[in-house]
């Protein structure tokens, strides 16, 4: 959170499902977004679990290179996996639909400036890391085991 603070964003959406086995380590009392592509394959929602099924928001990107019907099944699978998530097509080239998710995540009377303090929603099932292993505490004292940080630094 402190490298957006200091590039003065207003949101920062982190996606790990690259970087955590699609474990969706959701932090509890911020909203939790999945992100997923069109491309990925129409069976897709029913086989990448808790990133999709606890998203409160689902985002499907790449819907300008499938068709309208494509579109349509993709996210009637996606409802059918998560029906209480909020879904929204945004394009990542043109940026048409991101507007319309920021007003779902910005509000001006949260401000989270820092994990510290805060916990993972449920533990996670793949016992890869601490997280994986039941810890929800966020922080460096409370991991171990295969937890890398992403360093943010201009070189």
């Amino acid at each position: 959170t402190q490298w957006g603070i200091n590039e003065g964003f207003d949101i920062l959406i982190s996606e790990s499902a690259g970087l955590c086995n699609r474990c969706s380590p959701y932090i509890k009392d911020i909203k939790a977004i999945c992100v997923i592509d069109n491309l990925s394959g129409i069976n897709t929602p029913k086989k990448i679990g808790p990133m999709l099924k606890s998203a409160d928001i689902v985002v499907i990107t790449k819907g300008d290179i499938v068709s309208q019907a494509e579109r349509e099944v993709f996210a009637s699978r996606v409802n059918t996996v998560n029906p209480a998530a909020t879904i929204m097509h945004i394009n990542g080239l043109t940026g048409q639909g991101s507007f319309e998710l920021s007003t779902l995540l910005y509000d001006e009377n949260i401000q989270t400036e820092s994990l510290k303090g805060k916990k993972l929603r449920f533990p996670m099932p793949a016992a890869l890391c601490s997280y994986c292993l039941g810890e929800t505490r966020i922080g460096e004292s409370y991991q171990m085991g295969n937890v890398r940080k992403m360093k943010m630094d201009e070189k």
